[in-house]
């Protein structure tokens, strides 16, 4: 079925769309390591357009392969497009990593990374809390997007926290728990894939929310790094997970097909826009979108590998790593599915709801045994002027080296209600805390890792007895944290928290 592009209905969910605006603030932050299997220190940088509307959107952006935030931000479109449609950017970067991978890739495929409270997926929920502790940011409208492996980790971040994501977008991203393998290396491609069966079976395994969160898959029929049926595999286990058992098959949800309506240059490469919703008919929330398109090969960076494996950011975007600037425009394609689906379904909460600024420093920073004093709140929205605001710290326990957390409400005459959050960071001071970055060899060569494993053929930090790598690794860098003099660990202990390496 044919019709006009479903994606111009959402003009009106586009009202925050305008002319570009004046250039917003970009910031750096890290993460500091928590105290999981697989918690690292990450960077991560924030754009906030000016004149920001609140609370606003949230748009996490996950780099692929050989890539970092700083892609992301110069190449993909996303902060021209966080200035039109008044949304915080957030581009985290992976900073260092365990196992064997290649440079910088999220490691979807890894048990420890993949499921809720561990690894890099509990990481990046982390860096979304701590960018909402300082921006008012409306819960309705927390989304996720990624390229490659970064697409990958945004379908595990939609499965393992579907709580708290509204909705997910995958450019060239692998199905939920597939291995290594679901990746080719070379053209033409060869990989091979779970059964959608176990795929749908993993999927409901990890998830522990009734929420249906939509995924948007946007895939170039000719990429040979994610092949094509990586994206019909994603579909499919959408479908049958969130789908009611009428409309869990792509024949039974597919609604509509539509030339792509989001496109930079003269040429779409034939890309077609298909809408899978939750009744099987045009204009009803989607369960899936997908977008393919033939696009070129062959791309302008001298350090890309040819492959058709990229992200498009049109006009606003550029030629560089992995990434296009002419044909199907991601950054707009993107919104415009995002801004359909809210969380709840229905419209957005208005931007006149309460905006609550923290006093003091966020985090707070503690020793341990230091008396804790909550540096407190203001809200105040356009009606109602200052209002009272209500804080929960109860969690905070000085006496033991930790991150806490303070929550803040306030709630105004029309009864919105806004939250903010202080992470309290308590240190113990007598830890070593020092940071050192090397190849598994080199770790154990330095005493600083041990031999374990298969006919001990893994490097294990010597602490904590987690692997970091292949024993004869000595090619990949991998930060040890160490705790008192001599005991290192592969994730910064606790008492750690919020120091400096």
């Amino acid at each position: 079925m044919t019709l006009q592009p479903m994606a111009r209905s959402a003009a009106a969910a586009l009202a925050l769309c305008s002319a570009a605006a004046a250039a917003g603030t970009t910031q750096s932050f890290t993460l500091a390591a928590q105290g999981d299997a697989g918690s690292r220190d990450r960077a991560y940088k924030v754009y906030v357009p000016s004149a920001l509307a609140a609370p606003a959107p949230m748009v996490m952006a996950l780099h692929g392969c050989r890539q970092t935030h700083d892609d992301v931000l110069r190449d993909w479109g996303l902060r021209d497009a966080a200035d039109r449609f008044g949304f915080i950017l957030v581009a985290p970067f992976i900073t260092s990593y365990d196992g064997l991978r290649n440079p910088n890739c999220w490691g979807f495929w890894l048990d420890h990374h993949r499921h809720q409270g561990r690894g890099e997926v509990e990481d990046l929920l982390r860096i979304a809390r701590e960018v909402e502790s300082r921006h008012a940011v409306d819960p309705g409208r927390r989304f996720v997007v990624g390229l490659s492996s970064g697409a990958a980790m945004a379908v595990v971040a939609a499965v393992a926290h579907n709580e708290y994501w509204a909705a997910a977008a995958s450019a060239a991203g692998i199905p939920y728990g597939e291995e290594p393998a679901s990746v080719s290396f070379g053209c033409p491609g060869s990989a091979t894939f779970h059964p959608v069966s176990r795929v749908v079976a993993d999927m409901r395994a990890e998830l522990d929310d009734a929420h249906a969160i939509p995924l948007l898959v946007l895939q170039n029929a000719r990429d040979c790094t994610v092949l094509q049926q990586a994206a019909q595999r994603l579909r499919d286990a959408h479908l049958a997970v969130f789908g009611d058992p009428a409309h869990d098959t792509p024949a039974e949800a597919r609604a509509a097909q539509a030339p792509c309506a989001h496109v930079f240059g003269s040429d779409s490469y034939g890309c077609q826009h298909v809408f899978y919703t939750v009744d099987g008919r045009p204009g009803g929330r989607s369960i899936v979108e997908t977008v393919t398109y033939d696009g070129p090969v062959a791309t302008p960076h001298a350090g890309d590998t040819d492959h058709a494996h990229y992200w498009i950011g049109g006009a606003k975007g550029n030629d560089g790593k992995w990434s296009l600037r002419l044909g199907p425009s991601y950054p707009d394609l993107v919104w415009d599915f995002f801004a359909r689906h809210p969380r709840s379904g229905g419209p957005a909460p208005p931007d006149d709801a309460p905006r609550i600024t923290l006093a003091g420093a966020n985090p707070l920073q503690l020793a341990v045994g230091q008396a804790f004093a909550d540096p407190g709140a203001t809200a105040a929205d356009a009606q109602d002027g200052a209002l009272p605001v209500s804080a929960d710290c109860t969690g905070v326990d000085t006496s033991r080296a930790g991150r806490y957390r303070c929550t803040y409400r306030a709630t105004d005459s029309a009864a919105h209600t806004s939250t903010a959050t202080r992470d309290v960071i308590v240190a113990d001071r007598s830890l070593s805390c020092a940071t050192v970055s090397a190849s598994p060899a080199g770790h154990v060569a330095a005493g600083r890792a041990v031999l374990g494993g298969w006919f001990n053929s893994w490097a294990l930090s010597n602490a904590d007895r987690t692997t970091i790598g292949l024993a004869w690794n000595a090619w990949t860098a991998v930060p040890l944290h160490e705790g008192k003099a001599g005991q290192w660990f592969a994730a910064r202990p606790p008492g750690c928290a919020g120091r400096g390496p």
